[in-house]
Formats: C-alpha cells, structure tokens, sequence
C-alpha cells in the first residue's frame, strides 16, 4: 500500500535596519541533528498554512506573521511505498520597529540562532533547503 505523507519547512526571518537574519533550529539531541528550518507534519485535514502556524508557534511561540510567503513548488520525492512532500514556506517575525527579541522554544528545540544569509546558507546541508533560501533572499532584495 502506498503511502503519501506531507510537510512544511518553515523558513523564519526578521528584516532589521540593515540586515535580514534567519533562525535556524536544531532538534533535541543536539548531536543528532543539524541546524535547519522548523520542520514538521501535515495532519490529515489539515490545510497547509494551519500546519505553517501550528508548527511556528510550537517550535519557537510565535503566532502571527508579519508576512507569511510559500518559497517554491513543493519538492516530492518517493522511498518504496513512502511518498513524501515537502511544502517551503517563509514566515517574517520581525521588522526594524519590532524586532524579536524573545522566543518560546518548543520542548524538542535544542538550540537556535539567528544568522546572516551566509551563515545560514553555510549550516543548512539540504540542497532543497539551500535553494529555498536563496529563493527567500532575492525575495528580500
């Protein structure tokens, strides 16, 4: 039997005076996991963006976007019986008015940082990640 799953990768991101930072994550245990993007499900039934600001919120406790973006086509890939896609999306958290200066990590974060693109697309080891935030950054610009 067949089975196809979906999930988002969540891009999040706050345009400062003059520069862009990017948070990325990394998963509990720290020595397990690489820094990335929030990752995580898509429920059955569930719309899309409900899963974008379900899995923000949990991961980091923030609940409203300033500008909530879908980087590229979802990218699709097959294991076996396993189809797995994979829904980008960029959600901006701060401006230079309201920067973030405090977040809520979820139980399963084990640590974060904002970066600069450079630093950001340096940790990121997924090429579909790396492309999603280029993508993300000539949006910016």
């Amino acid at each position: 039997m067949f089975t196809l799953e979906h999930r988002i990768r969540v891009f999040v991101f706050q345009v400062l005076d003059r520069r862009v930072e990017f948070l990325l994550l990394r998963q509990k245990p720290r020595e397990e996991w690489p820094l990335g993007p929030i990752v995580g499900p898509v429920t059955p039934g569930e719309k899309i963006e409900q899963a974008v600001r379900r899995e923000v919120k949990a991961e980091t406790g923030l609940r409203r976007p300033v500008h909530l973006m879908e980087l590229l086509q979802p990218q699709k890939e097959l294991f076996g019986d396993l189809g797995l896609v994979e829904w980008p999306f960029a959600w901006q958290a701060g401006t230079p008015t309201e920067p973030v200066d405090h977040l809520e990590p979820g139980p399963t974060v084990g640590e974060y940082c904002w970066l600069s693109f450079e630093q950001a697309f340096g940790q990121l080891e997924s090429p579909a990640d790396r492309d999603a935030l280029v993508r993300l950054q000539l949006n910016l610009q």
